[in-house]
C-alpha cells in the first residue's frame, strides 16, 4: 500500500480526519460530529469526552483506509480551553474560542497593566478569545473547580495528551493562549507567575513540526505511530492553501472573514486590532485581522427575504445593479467589529437608501460592504509593506461575483483557489516530519483569477473613503 499521513481537526462542529499520500493529495476523509451547549447568552461549550468518542470514531475508521499511515498530525479550534485534575481528567465543560464570558478579566487585565505595557509585551491585546482569559474567568467563577485543576490545554492538546500521554502545546497555538513570548516562541516565564499559572500545568511548548510522542490508542495498526505536535486552525489552513510566503496574503471569505499575512520575523503590526502569532513553520509569524460578520451578513439577508430564494438567485438579482449600489452603503458590523475598528458595540448600518434602491442593490451593497471591510483589515496591515499576491478561500469567493467584487475593492488580481482545510494542513505537517522540502512542492491549484476592472476599481475607491468616513459619522450614536 502506499503511504499516507493522517491529519485530525478538532473542529467546531465536529472532529475530522483527512489522509494525504506522499504528493498532498487527500485520499480519505471522514467527520465525526458533536454538539456545542450554550447554557447562557454569549457561553459556548462542548464535552471533551465528545472530541475523545469522534477521535476513536475516525481513528477505526482511518485504519481501514487504502494507505499505510506513516504519521499523525493535530489542528484545532484556537483557543477553546479544557481545565483537567492530575489525571487529565476534565473538571468541566471545555469554554469554546467563540465564547465571550471573560469581558470583565479583559477590563481587570487592562487595568492592572495598561494596554501599552501588554501591546509592547506581546504584540497583542487581550481579548475574551485568549486561554488566559478563560482561566481567570474560572478563577473568579468556579473557584472550588479551579482549586483542583493541574492541567491546562487547548482542544487539540487535550487530545494530543490522551494520544501520547504527554502534556504541553507548539507555538502557533500557544499564541492564542496570552502566556507565549510570540517574538521568542517560548513560554514567558515571568508572566506566568504574575498570573499565578504554574508551568507544569500546561507542560513545554514546541515547533509545530516536532514529534511529541507515539499514538497509544484506537486499532491496533495505529498504534505506536509518530504525533506530529500540529498548529492551530488558522496556520494549519494557511499550510493547506500555500499562504507561507510573506509576498502573500491570503484572505478566507466565510462566516468571518480573516485576512492573514505571513512575516519573515516577529513584527509588531501597524494597529492593535491585528494579530501577531507564529506561524506553523520554524522563524515563521503571520499577521491576522478579523472582520466578524462577512459571509454571515449574506445569510442573515437571506433569512430576512425569508429564504424562499437561494442564495445564487440572490447574487445574481445583486449583478444587475451597478459597481456601488447606486450610492448605497452597508457597514457589515452584524456582530460587532474586530480589525481595525475593535469595538463589540458596532452595529450595521444601511446609508443612502432612497425610493430608487430595489433589493438588487440591497444584496449588492452587503456584498461591497463586506469587501469593503476586508480592504479596511488590508489597508491596515499595509502600513509597512504591500503584498504581490492574494490568494482567496472561502464560501463567500465560490460566487463570481463575489470574488470579481474583492478584486475590483482591492484593486489587485485574486488567485481563487479551494480551501483543502486545516486538517490537509496538519497531515501536511506529519509528512514534513519525513521530507522537510514536502511543502514547497505542495502549491494549491488556482481555480481562476479574479482581475480588476478600472472602472469599478475608481467607483469602489471612492465608496471605501465614504466607508470609512460613514463609520466615524456614527460612532458616537453605537451603543451596546
Amino acid at each position: 500500500m502506499r503511504p499516507g499521513f493522517l491529519g485530525i481537526d478538532v473542529g467546531t462542529q465536529g472532529l475530522k480526519g483527512v489522509i494525504i499520500d506522499p504528493e498532498g493529495e487527500s485520499v480519505w476523509e471522514a467527520v465525526s460530529p458533536y454538539a456545542t451547549e450554550t447554557p447562557r447568552p454569549g457561553w459556548n461549550e462542548q464535552h471533551p469526552q465528545d472530541w475523545r468518542r469522534a477521535l476513536e470514531d475516525i481513528l477505526d475508521q482511518a485504519a481501514s483506509a487504502p494507505v499505510r499511515i506513516q504519521s499523525i498530525g493535530l489542528t484545532g479550534q484556537m483557543h477553546t480551553s479544557v481545565f483537567c485534575d492530575a489525571s487529565g481528567r476534565p473538571l468541566r465543560p471545555a469554554i469554546l474560542w467563540s465564547d465571550t464570558r471573560g469581558s470583565d478579566q479583559v477590563r481587570e487585565l487592562v487595568a492592572a497593566h495598561g494596554e501599552q505595557e501588554l501591546w509592547q509585551r506581546f504584540g497583542n491585546l487581550p481579548l475574551v478569545n485568549y486561554t488566559l482569559i478563560k482561566c481567570l474567568w474560572v478563577r473568579d467563577h468556579e473557584p472550588e473547580i479551579w482549586r483542583k485543576v493541574r492541567h491546562i490545554a487547548v482542544a487539540k492538546d487535550w487530545l494530543r495528551f490522551i494520544m501520547t500521554g504527554n502534556w504541553g502545546s507548539e507555538v502557533s497555538d500557544a499564541s492564542g493562549t496570552y502566556w507565549l513570548s510570540v517574538a521568542r516562541r517560548q513560554w514567558d516565564q515571568t508572566w506566568l507567575q504574575e498570573v499565578n499559572l504554574s508551568p507544569e500545568w500546561i507542560g513545554p511548548v514546541v515547533e509545530s513540526t516536532v514529534v511529541v510522542g507515539a499514538n497509544r490508542i484506537g486499532p491496533a495498526a495505529l498504534r505506536g505511530l509518530p504525533v506530529v505536535a500540529g498548529a492551530g486552525d488558522q496556520p494549519a489552513s494557511a499550510l493547506g492553501t500555500g499562504v507561507i510566503a510573506d509576498d502573500t496574503v491570503g484572505i478566507s471569505l466565510g462566516t468571518s472573514g480573516v485576512v492573514f499575512w505571513p512575516r519573515p520575523q516577529f513584527e509588531r503590526p501597524p494597529h492593535a486590532s491585528i494579530h501577531s502569532f507564529c506561524h506553523a513553520l520554524p522563524e515563521h509569524w503571520y499577521w491576522m485581522g478579523v472582520t466578524q460578520a462577512a459571509a454571515y451578513s449574506l445569510t442573515w439577508l437571506h433569512k430576512q427575504c425569508g429564504q424562499t430564494t437561494t442564495f445564487d438567485a440572490l447574487t445574481r438579482e445583486a449583478a444587475t445593479a451597478p459597481p456601488g449600489s447606486d450610492g448605497l452603503l452597508f457597514l457589515p458590523y452584524l456582530n460587532g467589529e474586530r480589525a481595525p475598528i475593535n469595538n463589540p458595540d458596532a452595529r450595521g448600518v444601511w446609508f443612502g437608501l432612497c425610493s430608487s434602491h430595489a433589493r438588487s442593490h440591497l444584496v449588492r451593497s452587503v456584498l461591497e460592504g463586506v469587501a469593503l471591510s476586508l480592504k479596511d483589515v488590508v489597508e491596515t496591515m499595509q502600513a509597512l509593506a504591500a503584498p504581490h499576491r492574494v490568494v482567496a478561500t472561502g464560501g463567500g469567493v465560490k460566487s463570481p461575483l463575489w470574488a470579481q467584487i474583492l478584486s475590483n475593492v482591492l484593486g489587485v488580481p485574486i488567485d481563487i483557489v479551494e480551501d483543502p482545510g486545516s486538517a490537509v494542513g496538519a497531515a501536511r505537517l506529519a509528512r514534513l516530519r519525513q521530507d522537510p522540502t514536502a511543502l514547497v512542492r505542495l502549491r494549491p491549484q488556482v481555480t481562476w483569477t479574479a482581475e480588476p476592472e478600472s472602472p469599478a476599481v475608481d467607483v469602489y475607491r471612492s465608496a471605501f473613503a465614504r466607508y470609512r468616513e460613514l463609520y466615524q459619522a456614527v460612532r458616537p450614536l453605537l451603543t451596546s
